[in-house]
C-alpha cells in the first residue's frame, strides 16, 4: 500500500521533530529535556506565536515580570550576529508554556525565582534587576548559577529549569533553528556525512516549525 503525500509529510515532520528533541537533550541535558518536554509541551510550543517586543502582560506574568524575564533571556542567550533569546520573544514563550503545560506549584517556583533574583539585585547593587547594566545582570546570574549564598543555593534548580525553557523557546524559534544553528533543508540529495569543523554552528531542525 502506497503512502499519501500527507502521510509522507507527517512522517518526515515526526522524524525531524524526534531528531530535534534528541538534540535538545544535548543542549540542556537529558533530565532537563525530559522535564520540559512532557505532556503537551511540544504541541503548545508549536502553537506559540511570538510578539515583537514581548514585554506586555502575559497569561501569568505582569508587565514588570515580563521585562525581567526578557532581561534574563537576553543575558542567557545574548544577541550577536544572530538574534538573541529576547529578540524572538522567548520571554513570551516561557509565559505561554508555563501557563499551558505546568502545575501551579512549578509556576510559583518561577515566580519565586524572579522575586529572589530581584531581591539579590537590590542587595548587591541597590536597584531592581532590570535597572542593572548588562555586565551586572550577567554577574548576578552567574552567582545564581553557582549558588553563592544560601538564598541563591536554594534557587539553583529553579534557575536550571528556567534556563531549559529559554533554550527550548529559543532553539524552536525560526531564528534559533535556522540562524543560530545550521539548517539543511529536506528534501534534498542524501549525503552520508557532512563536513564539520571546530567552531561551526551545530545542526538544527525546523521540524517544530512545520
Amino acid at each position: 500500500m502506497s503512502l499519501t503525500k500527507l502521510e509522507v509529510s507527517k512522517m518526515s515532520c515526526d522524524l525531524s521533530r524526534r531528531s530535534f528533541l534528541k538534540g535538545l537533550g544535548g543542549v540542556v541535558g537529558t533530565s532537563s529535556a525530559a522535564a520540559i518536554l512532557s505532556g503537551n509541551a511540544v504541541s503548545v510550543a508549536l502553537a506559540f506565536e511570538p510578539i515583537k517586543g514581548g514585554t506586555e502582560k502575559g497569561a501569568l506574568f505582569n508587565k514588570q515580570q515580563m521585562m525581567m524575564l526578557k532581561a534574563i533571556c537576553a543575558t542567557i542567550i545574548p544577541a550577536t550576529e544572530t538574534p538573541g533569546a529576547a529578540d524572538v520573544d522567548t520571554q513570551g514563550f516561557i509565559d505561554n508554556q508555563l501557563f499551558h503545560c505546568y502545575t501551579g506549584s512549578l509556576q510559583n517556583e518561577v515566580f519565586q525565582l524572579l522575586i529572589n533574583i530581584d531581591s539579590e539585585a537590590k542587595a548587591m547593587f541597590d536597584v531592581d534587576f532590570v535597572e542593572l547594566s548588562d555586565k551586572e545582570q550577567l554577574e548576578l546570574l552567574e552567582q545564581v548559577e553557582i549558588g553563592s549564598n544560601t538564598l541563591l543555593l536554594n534557587n539553583r534548580d529553579k534557575f536550571k529549569f528556567l534556563k531549559s525553557l529559554v533554550c527550548f523557546g529559543y532553539y524552536t524559534s525560526e531564528a534559533g533553528a535556522s540562524q543560530e544553528l545550521r539548517y539543511l533543508a529536506i528534501p534534498g540529495g542524501y549525503k552520508g556525512s557532512v563536513p564539520y569543523s571546530k567552531g561551526d554552528s551545530g545542526w538544527g531542525s525546523m521540524g517544530l516549525k512545520y
